[in-house]
């Protein structure tokens, strides 16, 4: 009787190793899995890019070019006195 319950046992882990493998692998994946290949989106000047459906939308919308201009105007006036000062070249080895 015990070793017709471990077999049992070890059948079901067998089964169940076995089913989660084949799901994996027989492409019942989720859709942001790594082997999906990702859709290629031309960006488009001017326009935004929506991915919140599971998929891109190009949109081009004045809610989305008022954000957009607005996000412009902050990083510029975030960056306008950012300055970057001449490097020093390595000293050269004396001979």
């Amino acid at each position: 009787m015990k070793r017709r319950i471990t077999l049992l046992l070890l059948g079901l882990i067998i089964g169940v190793a076995a089913g989660f493998l084949a799901r994996r692998h027989l492409g019942d994946a989720a859709p942001s899995s790594p082997r999906d290949p990702l859709p290629e989106v031309a960006i488009q000047d001017g326009k935004t890019i929506d991915f919140s459906g599971g998929h891109a939308e190009i949109r081009d919308n004045p809610e989305d070019r008022a954000a957009m201009e607005k996000a412009l105007r902050e990083m510029e006036e975030a960056a306008k006195e950012v300055t970057f000062g001449p490097t020093q070249p390595p000293p050269t080895p004396a001979p």
